[in-house]
């Protein structure tokens, strides 16, 4: 301690206009370690909080993680394995399936707009204990210069209400063509048969057939 003014406390030494006071050799230690405690308890403590709890945090974080994707993988198993085994029984029902197919002349000259010469359509006549479904329509034309388009359709047993399947355009010169479908249920007596929606330019395609094909399920 320095006192600048005033007479010099007892035990003080002077040096110039400065006084100093001696400290006991038992009191330094404490002195000495005190701030350097402080600190150290106060690093701890931040490290604490800004190291060790946030890395307890996240482990705990990731054990949930983990406990979830195992979760979620075991959940995508279950569901690989329901679809692998409903695949396996469709395959079984296809393999054991006996398939069909109807084909017929739409128009035997030029092809026109409408049903052509095709008025009623060919029936399907399925068995009181199968199901049918419809998978594939095949089309055949001798000439098709500029486009075309038409419609596969077919009439309930009835013959009151039509159904359009699926429409198909084919480009010029196309006179083939294969069309796969999603397996279109078909009823006992049901019958199909075809409409022309459009022909493009002035010369009219020359001759259609129109094959549908499909399983007894």
């Amino acid at each position: 301690m320095s006192y600048p003014v005033g007479p010099a406390p007892d035990g003080a030494w002077k040096l110039g206009g400065r006084y100093g006071q001696d400290i006991e050799k038992d009191a330094v230690p404490a002195i000495v370690t005190n701030g350097a405690k402080t600190k150290w308890s106060d690093a701890q403590a931040a490290h604490k909080t800004n190291v060790r709890d946030r890395i307890d945090s996240t482990y705990t974080i990731a054990v949930s993680a983990n406990g979830s994707a195992d979760k979620a993988v075991t959940t995508a198993q279950a569901a690989a394995n329901a679809a692998a085994n409903a695949q396996e029984k469709a395959s079984t029902a296809y393999e054991n399936a006996s398939y069909w197919i109807l084909e017929c002349v739409v128009a035997s000259a030029e092809v026109l707009l409408g049903v052509n010469e095709l008025l009623l359509g060919p029936v399907l006549n399925v068995p009181s204990n199968r199901k049918a479904v419809l998978t594939d329509v095949h089309i055949a034309l001798l000439e098709q210069p500029n486009g075309m388009s038409l419609e596969i359709r077919k009439w309930n047993a009835p013959g009151t209400q039509p159904t359009t399947v699926t429409t198909v355009t084919l480009d010029p010169k196309v006179t083939r063509r294969n069309i796969a479908l999603p397996s279109v249920p078909v009823l006992d007596k049901e019958r199909f048969y075809y409409y022309v929606t459009s022909v493009t330019g002035s010369i009219p395609p020359q001759v259609l057939q129109v094959a549908v094909a499909g399983a007894y399920l």
